[in-house]
C-alpha cells in the first residue's frame, strides 16, 4: 500500500500552550494582594520564588511586629495581610481555633468578602471580632453583608471605635442609623481625636444625643500632635474637658506647639509633674526647657530624672541635673539606667558629685535586662555596687544564663536562693533552670518552683522537676489549680497524683 501521510494535528492540539516569559510573571506578581504574592509566587517557580523572598520576608516581619504589639490595639491582631482563599482552604485543618478566628478577621479588615463568606460558618466563636475588623478596614459592604447573616454578627461598642479610629465616617454614619443603632461610647471620641480625624469627631458630636466624651479625647488629641482637633474640642460650649493628661500627653509626644497652646488659655490646662516626666521618658529636651522656663515654672522631681536614664537620655539627664537647684534623683535613676543597658548614662551618674546613689536594684535591673556588661562594671566600681538574692533571681526570670554564671564565678558569688530556682520555672527557662541545680551545691528550690511552673503551663519544666532525685517537693493540689489555664499540665498533674493515690 502507498504511504499515506498522517492527518494534520487540529490547531489547538498542534500547538502547546506557551509559557508566560519570567519578566511577565514578575509583573503579575507585583499587582497581587500581599498575601497572594507571599503565598501564590513561591508556587508558580523557584526563580520567581527568589524574587518575591525579599517581600514575603517584609510582609511577614510586619506581621509579626503587629502580633507582638497586639495587646495595645485589638485591631493589630488582623491588620496583617489577608490570607487568599485557596491558601486557607488548604492550610484550614491544620490551623487552631484562634488562628481561624483571626483569618477570617484578616479577610474582614481587608474587604476579601469571598473569603469571609466561606469561613464564617465554620467559626466556632461569636463572630464578634468580625465587624470590628470590617469597620476599622473601612469596608462598609463586608459590615454590612454581615450584619445580614443569620443570626447577625454581633457588634459593641469597639465596632464604632474602631470606625473612628481609622477616620472611616460613611462606617459610623451608616452604623448608628441602624436599629438599633451600634453602641458608641467616650472611646469613640477618643478615637477619632487619636487619630487626628475632626470630620469624625465633629460628626458624632453633632447628633442627638451627642457621643459622649471627656479629657482622654483632649489627651488623645494632644498626644497625636493634632493640634486643629485640640482647639476644636476645646472651644465648645460646653468645651470638651481636659486635664494634667493633656499636657502630659503633648509632652509625652514632644509636641511643643500643643503644649504652648493649652498653656496660654484661659485658664491654662493644668500639667503637674508628669507633664516633665513625659519629657524626659520620650527624650524631649526642648519641652522640658520650655516648660521649667515658665513663671512659674511646670513642677518636676526624681521620676523625671528616673524615665530620661531609663531611656537612654543622656543630655536630657545632664541638663536637668544643670539647673539651680539640680532636678532630683535618687537610686532608681541608677536602676533605671541598668535596666535599659545604658552604660554611659550609668557611668556619667556616678562620676558626679556626689555621684547618683545606686544600691541592690541597679544589679538587679541589669541582670533583668541581661546587661552583662553593664553589671560588670558596676560590681567593678570600689566599692562595687551592691547586690543580693534578687540579681541571681532577676537574671533567671529573664533567662540570661550567662549573667547567671558570671554572677555565681565571682569571689564571692553572688548570693542565691530559692526565688531563683522559682522564677526561672515560672518563665519557663529550663537550661537555666538544669545548671542551678547541677551546681555545688545546688540552687535551692521548694514548691514553689512546682508551681510556677505549673501556672505558668511550662509541663517540660515541670517533668523534669520532678523526675530529679530526689524530685523537687510539690504540694500538688496547688499546682493543680495553678495550671488551669494550661490543660495539658493540669493533665499531667492529674496522672501523676492517681499514681500517688490521689484523685483530683
Amino acid at each position: 500500500m502507498p504511504h499515506t501521510a498522517p492527518a494534520a494535528a487540529p490547531a489547538h492540539a498542534a500547538a502547546a500552550p506557551a509559557a508566560l516569559p519570567h519578566d511577565v510573571l514578575v509583573r503579575i506578581c507585583s499587582f497581587l494582594p500581599p498575601g497572594a504574592a507571599a503565598l501564590t509566587a513561591p508556587r508558580l517557580s523557584k526563580a520567581l520564588a527568589a524574587e518575591a523572598a525579599p517581600r514575603v520576608a517584609e510582609l511577614r516581619a510586619a506581621a509579626a511586629a503587629l502580633q507582638k504589639k497586639g495587646w495595645l490595639a485589638r485591631y493589630e491582631l488582623y491588620a496583617s495581610f489577608s490570607v487568599p482563599l485557596w491558601a486557607l482552604q488548604e492550610a484550614w485543618p491544620q490551623l487552631t481555633g484562634r488562628q481561624r478566628v483571626h483569618a477570617a478577621a484578616r479577610a474582614a479588615f481587608h474587604g476579601d468578602l469571598a473569603t469571609l463568606r466561606w469561613a464564617l460558618p465554620q467559626r466556632y466563636d461569636d463572630g464578634s471580632l468580625y465587624c470590628d475588623a470590617a469597620a476599622a478596614g473601612g469596608h462598609l459592604a463586608v459590615l454590612q453583608w454581615a450584619r445580614t447573616q443569620q443570626p447577625p454578627c454581633p457588634w459593641d461598642g469597639q465596632t464604632c471605635r474602631a470606625a473612628a479610629e481609622g477616620g472611616h465616617l460613611a462606617v459610623l454614619q451608616w452604623a448608628r442609623p441602624q436599629q438599633p443603632p451600634c453602641p458608641w461610647d467616650g472611646q469613640t471620641c477618643r478615637a477619632a481625636a487619636a487619630g487626628g480625624h475632626l470630620a469624625v469627631l465633629q460628626w458624632a458630636r453633632t447628633q442627638q444625643p451627642p457621643c459622649p466624651w471627656d479629657e482622654q479625647t483632649c489627651s488623645a488629641a494632644a498626644s497625636g500632635g493634632h493640634l486643629a482637633v485640640l482647639q476644636w474640642a476645646h472651644t465648645q460650649q460646653p468645651p470638651c474637658p481636659w486635664g494634667k493628661g493633656t499636657c502630659r500627653a503633648a509632652a509625652c509626644g514632644g509636641h511643643l506647639g500643643v503644649l504652648q497652646w493649652a498653656r496660654t488659655q484661659q485658664p491654662p490646662c493644668p500639667w503637674g509633674k508628669g507633664t516633665c516626666r513625659a519629657a524626659a521618658a520620650g527624650g524631649h529636651l526642648g519641652v522640658l526647657q520650655w516648660a521649667r522656663a515658665q513663671q512659674p515654672p511646670c513642677p518636676w522631681d526624681e521620676w523625671t530624672c528616673r524615665p530620661a536614664a531609663r531611656g537612654g537620655h543622656l543630655a536630657v539627664l545632664q541638663w536637668v541635673r544643670a539647673q539651680q537647684p539640680p532636678c532630683p534623683w535618687n537610686e532608681w535613676t541608677c536602676s533605671a539606667a541598668a535596666a535599659g543597658g545604658h552604660l554611659a548614662v550609668l557611668q556619667w551618674a556616678r562620676a558626679q558629685q556626689p555621684p547618683c546613689p545606686w544600691g541592690e536594684g541597679t544589679c538587679g535591673a541589669a541582670a533583668c535586662g541581661g546587661h552583662l556588661g553593664v553589671l560588670r562594671w558596676a560590681r567593678a566600681q570600689e566599692p562595687p555596687c551592691p547586690w543580693n538574692e534578687d540579681t541571681c533571681g532577676a537574671a533567671a526570670c529573664g533567662g540570661h544564663l550567662a549573667v547567671l554564671q558570671w554572677a555565681r564565678a565571682q569571689q564571692p558569688p553572688c548570693p542565691w536562693d530559692d526565688s531563683t530556682c522559682g522564677r526561672a520555672a515560672a518563665c519557663g527557662h529550663l537550661a537555666l533552670l538544669q545548671w542551678a541545680r547541677a551546681q555545688e551545691p545546688p540552687c535551692p528550690w521548694n514548691e514553689r518552683t512546682c508551681s510556677a511552673a505549673a501556672e505558668g503551663g511550662h509541663l517540660a519544666v515541670l517533668q523534669w522537676a520532678r523526675a530529679q532525685q530526689p524530685p523537687c517537693p510539690w504540694d500538688v493540689l496547688d499546682c493543680f489549680s495553678a495550671a488551669q489555664r494550661a490543660p495539658a499540665t493540669a493533665e499531667w498533674i492529674r496522672a501523676q497524683a492517681a499514681l500517688e493515690g490521689m484523685h483530683l
